[in-house]
């Protein structure tokens, strides 16, 4: 995972968040299990903390953000929520304003990717674009400002969280 030679570009990571990069499988294997399942849910890595608490049996912290992925593990659906992904290599330290990068947002059939310093998005219909050849950001608009709204809005938190730590570290 991570490395792509799609899309015009040869690396690892960077501030393209394509599926090529950023689907990454995830096996954890349950004691006694002896058969596999394939889930094909998008979840996110803030969930594996809660996922390994709650599989030690450990009350998960409500200030954590992810959810135990056992329902899943053991054939349940968790209702469906969206899903992010960044790339913040631009930005100085966490004490500063996250302004540099790309974040990506999935939900439903959609995925937008939105790169900060251009303020550009591209926005994929994943079930019939697979391959994330077509920017669908014209076409759908409602789709896109939607995703996009998604995005600025989960930035604003963090923004705020990082005003709020730095202010209380002045004091």
């Amino acid at each position: 995972h991570g490395k792509s030679f799609e899309h015009g570009y040869f690396t690892h990571g960077g501030p393209y968040l394509y599926e090529q990069v950023t689907n990454i499988p995830l096996i954890i294997k349950l004691p006694g299990q002896n058969a596999g399942t394939i889930v094909n849910d998008i979840v996110e890595q803030i969930d594996i903390p809660a996922t390994i608490l709650d599989l030690a049996n450990i009350p998960v912290p409500s200030w954590m953000e992810g959810r135990s992925l056992l329902p899943l593990m053991l054939g349940k659906k968790l209702d469906p929520r969206p899903a992010f992904s960044m790339n913040f290599q631009g930005n100085r330290s966490l004490d500063h304003q996250i302004s540099n990068g790309s974040i990506a947002v999935w939900d439903g059939d959609y995925k937008l990717i939105h790169y900060l310093e251009k303020n550009e998005s591209l926005l994929f219909n994943l079930n019939k674009d697979p391959e994330e050849l077509d920017n669908l950001i014209d076409s759908k608009p409602e789709v896109g400002q939607y995703l996009l709204g998604l995005i600025l809005d989960n930035l604003d938190n963090a923004n705020k969280r990082i005003r709020n730590r730095k202010q209380g570290a002045e004091q």
